[in-house]
């Protein structure tokens, strides 16, 4: 189905999110995902001119938004470069990292860097229905300046819609101001937060394949059941 860019925003250094209209009758739930094809592209790479994203917007919006990395690759720029109005090819949704039946759960969050996007969608749809969810969002990052949505989460954690656990990893880097956790998200750190609840939680796994495969070895260690373990890997994105 082609669909027709509405907007393009940078959300963080080297971050950026596309908007495009949404095809009429389309069903997805948030966390999932598309493949977004570029029609006729003056470029591409070894790659192809295809890409997985996962949708940032809630599924009830009349729009649905993607966020990526702006990275080097001919894709990349092509999309980036993009003329409001010009159309691509959307091709889903897929995937099964959604929000469980219940909405009574414990869910903890587990994002690296841009494997923040399908939470984004989780979270925003939790909020904009009032959902019942109660959620812990592990959100690690170099620094501030990289961190998709950072203003937007600290909002919805203000307002006692989410508990944010955001932490920096290369700190020195930084010109910002930084009150919150700093490291890598540890053992120490998922116990500090949950507490008693770890053994009532479900956890949801997204970033890089290297921060993912710790994160489940980690989770594993910890005792959690694999069956209470949900992942998406973001390689090449």
């Amino acid at each position: 189905m082609k669909v027709k860019l509405l907007s393009k925003r940078e959300i963080a250094e080297g971050t950026m999110e596309f908007c495009f209209e949404k095809p009429e009758g389309l069903n997805s739930k948030a966390g999932q995902h598309f493949v977004l094809k570029l029609i006729n592209p003056p470029e591409i790479d070894e790659k192809g001119n295809e890409r997985v994203f996962s949708v940032v917007s809630s599924p009830e919006e009349n729009k649905i938004c993607f966020a990526t990395r702006t990275r080097d690759s001919a894709f990349k720029k092509v999309l980036k470069n993009l003329p409001e109005g010009n159309e691509i090819e959307l091709d889903g949704p897929y995937g099964q990292m959604i929000l469980p039946k219940d909405t009574n759960k414990t869910l903890a969050f587990i994002a690296g860097g841009i494997g923040i996007t399908p939470f984004m969608s989780m979270i925003r749809y939790a909020v904009k229905n009032n959902l019942p969810y109660k959620i812990y969002l592990f959100y690690s990052n170099r620094r501030p300046e990289d961190t998709a949505y950072l203003d937007e989460l600290l909002e919805y954690d203000s307002q006692g819609k989410i508990k944010l656990i955001a932490t920096m990893t290369q700190m020195e880097n930084s010109s910002r101001p930084w009150n919150g956790e700093r490291g890598y998200i540890n053992e120490e750190m998922i116990k500090k937060y949950l507490g008693k609840e770890i053994g009532n939680t479900t956890f949801y796994v997204a970033g890089p394949p290297q921060m993912s495969q710790a994160m489940y070895e980690l989770l594993s260690k910890m005792g959690i059941d694999e069956d209470k373990i949900k992942g998406e890997d973001f390689s090449g994105y």
